[in-house]
């Protein structure tokens, strides 16, 4: 199993099988990662796009399974899964990915993501088809600029509803 570590958690791609768990939600996840059970509250687009985006595509991409699934996050100390993370897609032909990520609520405001997101531009940097790491944001959501300000992202678009973000990584 491919895990990125940091001081605090274990970030790991979710692999299809896998992901059908998390669907699940019903503890047969963490049973299989070996973590304590809590429930997650799956919105209405999270199951979309799993069901519609990553369960068909992570199948089908097996080589590259981890830029078409999400990446949990485990906090070490609780043995608990306390977010998720994901690329939506491979690199482009330039050389960019984006990313999309998310704290259960009742881990934020612990620096976690912060620190997974640290650690998943490190490994961006040893992959050499990647130069560009995007982000979006809601305009109203200073948690979610903070944590990409934190990580040296640059706000590069301002609209109305949200804004654009950009980091260089170095392979």
């Amino acid at each position: 199993m491919f895990v990125i570590e940091t001081p605090r958690l274990k970030i790991l791609p979710l692999t299809a099988e896998q992901l059908k768990l998390y669907s699940l939600n019903n503890g047969s996840l963490e049973a299989a990662l070996g973590t304590e059970y809590q429930l997650r509250d799956i919105s209405f687009d999270l199951k979309h796009t799993l069901e519609n985006y990553f369960l068909p595509l992570v199948s089908t991409h097996s080589d590259q399974y981890y830029f078409y699934t999400l990446w949990t996050m485990v906090l070490k100390e609780q043995n608990q899964l306390v977010g998720d993370l994901c690329f939506k897609g491979p690199p482009t032909e330039e050389g960019q990915v984006e990313i999309g990520y998310g704290t259960y609520p009742e881990h934020q405001g612990k620096g976690l993501m912060t620190e997974a997101i640290a650690a998943l531009l490190q490994w961006c940097k040893t992959n050499p088809n990647i130069n560009l790491v995007l982000a979006q944001t809601e305009t109203d959501n200073l948690a979610s600029e903070k944590i990409l300000q934190k990580n040296n992202f640059r706000r590069y678009h301002q609209g109305q509803d949200d804004s654009w973000w950009e980091i260089k990584v170095d392979s």
